[in-house]
C-alpha cells in the first residue's frame, strides 16, 4: 500500500529538479498509458528510463508509489490549464466557456481520458490513490472554478453565495453524457458537445448572474431545454413516453 510519505518523497525529488526521477515519471507515463497499470512492470520502466533498478527503487518504493507520484504530477499539469486564462477575460460567459471547453478538452480526450480510466480501475485494489487523485486532481480544478465564480460575484456579474458549491454544480452541469460516454468508449453523445456546453453555461448563468439576465442567454438556456424535452418524452425507447392514440387517464 502506498504511503502519503511514499508520495510527498517522490513527489519533492520531482519539485526539486532531479533528472533522473523526472526521466522515471516520463517513462512511467509512457507505458502505463500505453500497456495500462497492470501490464507495466518495474523492469520496463527502468529500461525505459535507462536507469538501474536500484536507482529506480531508491526514488520509488514500489509501482504503486510510482504510479501515484505519476498521479500527482499528471493532475497539477492538468489542472493548472484550467481556469488560469479565464481569470482575465472580462466577459463572464466567455471566461465560463472556456473554462467548460478547456474541462473537457482535458478530462474527456487524450492522456486525461485514459489516466482517469487507469485510477478508476486501480482505485479498488489501492484506496489510497482513488484519494491522491481527487486531492491532487479533482480538488484542484473545483478550486480554480471558484476561484474565477468569486471573482466575477466581487465584480458584481455573478451573484454566488458558495463558490465551491458553485464550482461543482458548474463541473457537473457541463460535463453531461460526454465524460461518460467517452469512459465507456462509446463513440458520440446525443448531442453535440460543443452546443450542448452553451447550452449549460447559459442555465447556469440563469442561476447565478448578477441582475437581470440577457434576453438571448435566456431564450437560448429555454430553446435547449425544451428540445431535449421534447425529444425525451417523444422517444419510442422511453416508457414514459407517449404513444400515438395513447390517453392519460
Amino acid at each position: 500500500m502506498v504511503t502519503h510519505a511514499q508520495l510527498t518523497r517522490a513527489q519533492d525529488a520531482g519539485d526539486a529538479g532531479n533528472v533522473k526521477v523526472r526521466r522515471i515519471l516520463e517513462a512511467a507515463r509512457t507505458l502505463f498509458l500505453n500497456r495500462g497499470y497492470g501490464e507495466t512492470s518495474m523492469d520496463a520502466i527502468a529500461r525505459h528510463a535507462a536507469v538501474s533498478k536500484a536507482t529506480l527503487y531508491s526514488h520509488f518504493d514500489g509501482k504503486d508509489a510510482l504510479f501515484a507520484a505519476l498521479i500527482v504530477s499528471e493532475c497539477r499539469h492538468l489542472s493548472n490549464q484550467i481556469g488560469a486564462r479565464a481569470l482575465d477575460e472580462p466577459d463572464i460567459r466567455d471566461a465560463l466557456l472556456r473554462v467548460a471547453h478547456d474541462f473537457n478538452n482535458l478530462l474527456c480526450t487524450g492522456d486525461g481520458l485514459t489516466m482517469y480510466r487507469i485510477v478508476v480501475a486501480e482505485a479498488p485494489r489501492f484506496p489510497e490513490l482513488g484519494r491522491v487523485f481527487y486531492d491532487s486532481g479533482p480538488t484542484i480544478m473545483i478550486d480554480r472554478i471558484a476561484d474565477v465564480l468569486r471573482r466575477a460575484t466581487d465584480r458584481g456579474l455573478l451573484k454566488v453565495q458558495d463558490p465551491r458549491i458553485a464550482a461543482i454544480q458548474f463541473i457537473s452541469l457541463i460535463r453531461g453524457e460526454l465524460h461518460l460516454t467517452r469512459v465507456l468508449g462509446l463513440k458520440k453523445a446525443s448531442k453535440n458537445p460543443a452546443d450542448y456546453i452553451e447550452a449549460s453555461v447559459d442555465l447556469f448563468l440563469a442561476g447565478y448572474r448578477a441582475g437581470k439576465m440577457r434576453s438571448g442567454v435566456r431564450r437560448n438556456s429555454e430553446a435547449y431545454c425544451a428540445g431535449e424535452l421534447r425529444r425525451i418524452t417523444a422517444s419510442p425507447d422511453r416508457p414514459y413516453a407517449r404513444r400515438p392514440g395513447r390517453t392519460r387517464k
